[in-house]
């Protein structure tokens, strides 16, 4: 008899990430609980692009909404979360947030009212320590965490770090993404294939052509990023998405012909993008203040690159090398010239797009995410 596993997951309101827990049923009696489909605007683009019940007849599992009652994805706590956990017997209670998150709270201290029996796991992606006295509290929050969670997964080694620092066992630490990609439509084009899709989206059918999508935000690197083309011949530039940046990439555009900027797009339009491309680029580079601490948790766009057979270059931020797995393909941050060269040795024959694709379809699809989160959860409730 499968395992019954209980998942909080507000990440799980958009139709794509829900493909990783399709993939989980193989080793599970799941049930999801995440958010009511809300009516606002992410990436310039309505949530009802990225939350439907399009997936419904197929799903292999219970999909429970509840409406969130917050106002950030750390805050919110979710009404009738209590009934769920007096609903069945599960062996796993998992959340999908931050340490500090407040429905990870709320989901502990139902589970130890209602759920005695079950373990408890969160998964964490918080790859940063915060300065100051923000440090200080969320140290002792970490502290606090990892005394009442029977395991943790890590979206990247930093993460896994951090919660063993703060008093985690490593053999309840685990290192894996969040979310895999899908095979189905993320896929190599053919040069007929992509020539098509470049005439659909205005690019030159004929060029060599860089792109990132995203949020247009300076430390997505895109400053670095048109440097970088800046010293390139017979290079062009497509940008995807929205954010602060936008009006000065705008401004870009007019001394520059062969950037091209493009508006935003629901997730299952963003491979037709990323297949068009010979190269992608995400040139993430580390913020750190009191108001953002940040660096790149994961970068699940480099994954979606490689699997469309697109050659993927990443700067050394955060979790970017350890997910492309390639020092050829890695540049240090906020360094414009040696991008600019790694994009040359792509426009000379490297294979970086082949060993990155085989990477992808070994390490990164929503069943192998699947298999070894489900591989871990089991040695824990076996231990």
């Amino acid at each position: 008899m499968k395992p019954r596993l209980l998942l909080v997951s507000h990440a799980c309101a958009a139709i794509e990430n829900r493909k990783k827990v399709q993939a989980l049923t193989a080793h599970f009696d799941l049930v999801c609980v995440t958010s009511t489909i809300e009516q606002r605007i992410v990436l310039g683009r309505p949530s009802s692009d990225f939350d439907n019940d399009s997936d419904e007849p197929t799903r292999n599992y219970q999909l429970i909404r509840l409406p969130r009652h917050g106002s950030s994805d750390t805050t919110f706590r979710y009404a009738g979360l209590a009934n769920v956990m007096r609903s069945r017997r599960f062996d796993v209670v998992l959340v999908e947030n931050e340490p500090w998150a407040v429905i990870c709270w709320q989901a502990r201290l139902w589970k130890t009212l209602w759920q005695r029996d079950a373990l408890f796991g969160e998964f964490t992606w918080e790859n940063v320590e915060r300065p100051s006295w923000k440090g200080l509290i969320l140290a002792a929050i970490y502290r606090a965490m990892t005394l009442t969670t029977d395991f943790i997964i890590a979206g990247n080694q930093v993460a896994a770090q951090l919660v063993q620092k703060r008093g985690a066992r490593k053999e309840n630490v685990f290192v894996a993404p969040q979310f895999g990609v899908d095979l189905a439509n993320h896929q190599p084009a053919s040069p007929a294939e992509r020539k098509q899709l470049r005439e659909a989206q205005n690019l030159p059918a004929d060029a060599f052509i860089v792109g990132y999508c995203g949020r247009l935000t300076d430390e997505k690197g895109l400053k670095e990023l048109l440097q970088a083309c800046d010293e390139l011949q017979n290079v062009h530039l497509a940008i995807l998405g929205s954010g602060k940046l936008e009006s000065w990439l705008k401004e870009q555009q007019q001394t520059r012909p062969w950037l091209h900027l493009l508006p935003p797009r629901p997730h299952f339009e963003i491979p037709s993008f990323l297949r068009c491309l010979d190269v992608f680029v995400l040139a993430s580079k580390p913020v750190r203040s009191m108001k953002l601490c940040w660096e790149e948790q994961f970068g699940h766009v480099l994954i979606e690159a490689m699997a469309c057979g697109v050659a993927t270059l990443g700067s050394s931020s955060g979790a970017i090398p350890e997910v492309i797995g390639h020092d050829e393909a890695i540049f240090p941050h906020g360094d414009a010239k040696t991008l600019a060269d790694r994009i040359r040795s792509v426009m000379n024959g490297s294979t970086l797009a082949h060993t990155e694709l085989e990477r992808t379809r070994t390490l990164y699809t929503h069943d192998a995410v699947a298999a070894s989160w489900a591989r871990f959860i089991k040695q824990q409730l076996a231990a």
